[in-house]
């Protein structure tokens, strides 16, 4: 019997601890996106309301970055929404980061690779189609040739009497 009231008193006490828990605030969340290949949108929400924060976007492929670091103002909601004209073709693949403005703290990284996108690097040919009838052709009269040879050599090795 008292085994049982020691173990109500245990979950009691953990139903107790549960509910001081702080509830947790949402994430910061950065997503980056491209509606055509010569514009970057850079969209970020859970951010400190109403504060200076600073962006900055790197090419993954080179390390480089793409465009100076700039500040954007979040609103009221922690929210912000910058389009940055880049192309999108040279910079396939990409990575954001956001700092809060006045301590120099990371506060969100996110990596946006643009498998989806429709932006291709512009020195690629593009695909014209193969020549698909000419070549099955070429590759059914290159089969009866060879047969035919084939069986010219072994008429030629075999005499008929």
């Amino acid at each position: 019997m008292r085994s049982k009231t020691l173990a109500k008193l245990l979950l009691v006490l953990a139903g107790l601890l549960i509910l001081t828990v702080p509830v947790a605030r949402a994430a910061e969340t950065l997503v980056l996106t491209c509606t055509k290949c010569t514009e970057l949108i850079v969209t970020g929400k859970g951010l400190p309301a109403n504060e200076q924060v600073r962006v900055g976007v790197v090419d993954v492929k080179t390390g480089q970055e793409t465009t100076n670091q700039f500040s954007v103002q979040t609103d009221a909601n922690g929210a912000f929404n910058k389009k940055i004209p880049m192309d999108l073709g040279e910079h396939p693949t990409l990575e954001s980061t956001v700092w809060k403005q006045d301590t120099g703290n990371v506060l969100v990284v996110a990596a946006h690779s643009r498998f989806t996108a429709p932006c291709k690097p512009e020195d690629t040919l593009a695909f014209t189609g193969a020549h698909t009838p000419l070549l099955l052709g070429l590759g059914l009269v290159l089969l009866a040739a060879g047969g035919l040879l084939i069986r010219g050599s072994r008429r030629a090795s075999h005499p008929v009497h």
